[in-house]
């Protein structure tokens, strides 16, 4: 479901995604379209927490996002948390066609399983990949396979952390000075000129409290954007 647009303070159009369901299933598929034209700012949400249920046969559920922004625009997407639940598989693809001009951010975190309940890396399968092109040159790309037993728990990939947080910003060119939380998130410029996040943490509060720092600090150097003054 799609809620209606809500102006924010900043003139951006707010709209959330919702699932009425209690989660996704193996075997479900979602698609996912937006386009934005020139000179229109959208703030793309969920209203909660993407719940990987178990799927028994290990089918994956599977997202494929696409997103069109013309010149002047802005598209920012900065969903809830995803959690697959033990068992559970979960394959996500995104890609982001920008044209020249055009302005896009997108954050987000993971975690290692439901935490709170003892669960950690009991997740069959996480893949993600995101794309983004602009004016049809590939300008940042990030894969990721994860299956615990052979790589999610190595250093550099989960360690002994519970929440994996990660993004791109496009659009305006780079700070001389990257956000970064030392130990928690790091930041770079791809070939292409895009800025990447990226960071773990024990605690998913200390860890979306850096991301939320590094984004609206990319988007005041990158854009002179408004800090994000969402009202749910």
């Amino acid at each position: 479901m799609v809620i209606r647009p809500f102006p924010l303070p900043c003139g951006t159009l707010m709209v959330f995604i919702v699932n009425p369901t209690g989660g996704v299933l193996g075997g479900d598929h979602a698609e996912i379209r937006v386009t934005v034209d020139a000179d229109a700012r959208v703030l793309i949400l969920t209203q909660s927490a993407t719940r990987v249920q178990p799927s028994p046969d290990r089918r994956p559920a599977t997202q494929d996002v696409h997103f069109t922004v013309a010149t002047g625009a802005r598209l920012e997407f900065h969903p809830e948390r995803t959690i697959p639940f033990a068992g559970s598989a979960f394959a996500q693809t995104l890609t982001a066609d920008l044209e020249d001009g055009a302005q896009f951010g997108l954050t987000e975190t993971l975690a290692s399983g439901r935490v709170q309940t003892g669960e950690r890396l009991a997740f069959h399968s996480v893949e993600s990949r995101v794309q983004v092109r602009v004016a049809g040159r590939r300008v940042y790309l990030d894969r990721q396979r994860l299956i615990p037993g052979l790589d999610a728990g190595a250093p550099g990939v989960w360690g002994g952390h519970d929440y994996q947080a990660s993004g791109v910003f496009v659009g305006g060119a780079p700070p001389a000075s990257l956000p970064g939380v030392p130990g928690r998130l790091a930041s770079g410029v791809s070939a292409g000129g895009a800025v990447w996040l990226r960071g773990v943490a024990r605690r998913g509060p200390d860890l979306d409290a850096a991301l939320h720092a590094a984004r609206e600090e990319l988007r005041l150097a990158l854009w002179g954007a408004a800090p994000l003054r969402v009202r749910r």
